[in-house]
């Protein structure tokens, strides 16, 4: 491993081997109140969190946690990826206001790192919360269309069976905020999805793996290059206090005891490896190694 991955603040951005890894922001600094993604979570803990972890993941009066909505532009030799596609435009989301009817520069921060919704060969979710699908669609007359004209869709076939099955018991209910009805089936009306194991291999030294337990089909990926290592890692670990407490599930997950156990094999799998790691929802710079601290984990310098 060359160990040479190192983040360049001007454009957002990084090297791993030949490939480049740009953060694509759609929300930043989002704050939610502890409780609402841990629970049981106690004040006391939350201060000495947040004194550890600082200003960059913590509204140190309120102790609320801050996150960020991001995609990764992922740019091999031969093919230019998007991974995570955040909120979106325009979607109806009245019980999460963050995320409720926004015009927000998605589309001109993605241009920002020198493409553009046509040039976009592959789009690939983790898993299909509405805040990983959101930009898969956008509003054309009315209508949900891809917004990637010339992408392939990369739905892994056990998260979506999921959620189609939950939405056809349930149809009056708005299943992910919405996002199923507005972010999801029309990819698929389209013909430009494709379901694939969790297991898919994508091109050479970009594949997916399963990570389940924060949703049924939950997967990371993995991207190699020149002997160099990534992973984006989706919601496995969705906020850095899962580094320093990592049997916390959150709220969110539909299995926490399997989140738990994959959060934690993963943890103990890289911890101390070459091997950069790329949260879905960590505040810029959104990477790091792990490093082993005592029974918990840390990136360098926490």
């Amino acid at each position: 491993m060359t160990n040479a991955v190192t983040w360049d603040a001007k454009t957002d951005s990084c090297k791993v081997g030949n490939t480049t890894i740009h953060r694509v922001a759609d929300l930043e600094n989002v704050p939610f109140s502890a409780d609402m993604i841990y629970p049981d979570v106690k004040a006391a803990e939350m201060s000495e969190l947040s004194s550890r972890f600082g200003v960059q993941h913590f509204d140190q009066t309120t102790l609320e946690l801050l996150l960020s909505f991001h995609a990764f532009h992922v740019r091999t030799d031969k093919y230019t990826i998007l991974v995570d596609l955040c909120c979106g435009n325009d979607k109806d989301r009245p019980t999460r206001q963050a995320w409720h009817q926004r015009n927000g520069p998605f589309l001109a921060n993605l241009s920002r790192t020198g493409v553009e919704p046509a040039d976009i060969d592959f789009v690939m979710c983790t898993h299909l919360h509405a805040d990983h699908v959101g930009w898969n669609t956008q509003l054309v007359d009315g209508t949900w269309v891809p917004t990637f004209p010339n992408a392939q869709y990369l739905f892994g076939e056990k998260e979506f069976f999921y959620w189609q099955r939950e939405h056809e018991l349930n149809p009056p209910e708005p299943i992910l905020y919405g996002a199923y009805v507005d972010s999801v089936l029309p990819v698929m009306e389209s013909g430009q999805a494709q379901l694939v194991p969790s297991n898919h291999e994508v091109s050479s030294g970009v594949h997916m793996e399963a990570a389940y337990g924060h949703t049924p089909g939950n997967i990371i990926i993995h991207v190699e290059s020149n002997e160099d290592h990534a992973i984006l890692c989706g919601d496995t670990i969705h906020h850095p206090v899962q580094l320093a407490r990592p049997e916390w599930s959150t709220n969110f997950c539909t299995d926490p005891d399997r989140s738990r156990e994959t959060r934690m094999a993963f943890l103990n799998d890289y911890a101390d490896t070459q091997t950069v790691i790329f949260p879905a929802h960590f505040q810029a710079p959104d990477y790091g190694r792990i490093e082993r601290d005592g029974k918990s984990y840390r990136f360098p310098g926490q």
